[in-house]
């Protein structure tokens, strides 16, 4: 069974706006689906103000995990999870990784729609791998980093754009809880753990780092996942040399940004009575919920320390394809 991510869901307040980018420069296929049901309300802890949940399934070509759920919540006010943040404020899920072939041609293409960056495309080394990346920031505090590797991994054949979402970062407070956290209590294998200073990248161009300070700041960062792999993983980041804002408290339905992770688990109800042993208290309960275009799941979440949302999630009968 895959384990790792299976959706990141993006709360929008513009669900056309967003689709667009994905369908155009990223080559995936917007699937229009209904709204979400009401008992979705709980699942999210939805205020009562919200009167519909609209959703589209954004998908890469050739795929069925690693996708993207737009939800655009109707009435209420909501804000930016991450609102104004630079890349050392903790809070929420910071971004989703991409790999692509050209990572300058794809970061213009979303220039021409109105995204930015933390800095230029840049080209570097870094635990072995030779890449060039830019981190783009669209609308609704929505980032995505592109990268390009100098060899593509396998598994990444065969597409245009960019991928499905193979990893997803966090700027975390406290870099040793987060990941006591991941590794102690939700049971999972780091694939990387380490630190980098002494050198600009990913510094000064990729996370926006003052030039000034880039080499000399500490960044801490891991790579998380069920299996130890870096296949559908989470990725804690820490730049205790920055004192950040807090965004965790904002980083709930409905607003804006980053909303969760999906993840499957052989079965829900067992998994959470793990995590409770290990003293890991639920921030959604248990519930069955029809969620398309997968059918019935048995679905709850948990909240990292620094407030990013994991639903984990397993099938009830036959499950649907993608």
């Amino acid at each position: 069974m895959f384990k790792g991510i299976q959706e990141v869901v993006a709360s929008v307040s513009d669900i056309s706006r967003i689709a667009r980018v994905f369908t155009r420069i990223a080559n995936y296929r917007a699937v229009k689906l209904a709204d979400a049901p009401r008992e979705q309300w709980r699942a999210w802890r939805v205020p009562r103000s919200v009167t519909r949940i609209e959703q589209c399934l954004l998908v890469p070509a050739g795929e069925r995990k690693g996708v993207i759920r737009l939800v655009q919540f109707h009435g209420g006010r909501p804000r930016v999870m991450r609102s104004s943040a630079h890349t050392w404020d903790p809070g929420g899920i910071f971004d989703i990784d991409v790999y692509t072939r050209d990572a300058r041609q794809v970061y213009r293409a979303l220039q021409a729609e109105g995204w930015s960056a933390y800095g230029e495309p840049t080209d570097y080394s870094w635990g072995g791998f030779q890449v060039c990346e830019v981190v783009a920031t669209g609308p609704e505090g929505l980032v995505i980093a592109l990268i390009e590797p100098k060899k593509l991994p396998p598994g990444f054949r065969g597409f245009e754009g960019f991928t499905r979402a193979f990893n997803s970062a966090q700027i975390v407070s406290d870099y040793d809880r987060s990941m006591r956290f991941f590794i102690d209590m939700l049971g999972w294998k780091a694939f990387v753990d380490t630190e980098v200073q002494g050198v600009e990248e990913p510094g000064a161009e990729v996370l926006g780092i003052p030039r000034a300070f880039a080499r000399d700041v500490m960044r801490r960062i891991g790579i998380v996942h069920p299996d130890g792999n870096n296949d559908g993983s989470l990725e804690p980041i820490s730049m205790p040399d920055l004192a950040g804002r807090d965004c965790s408290a904002h980083c709930v339905a409905p607003n804006l940004g980053w909303l969760s992770y999906r993840m499957p688990v052989a079965n829900a109800a067992t998994y959470l009575r793990e995590l409770r042993q290990r003293n890991v208290e639920p921030y959604t309960a248990l519930r069955r919920l029809r969620i398309a275009p997968y059918g019935e799941l048995d679905i709850f979440s948990v909240r990292t320390p620094d407030g990013a949302i994991i639903e984990f999630f397993s099938t009830t009968g036959q499950r649907r394809q993608v």
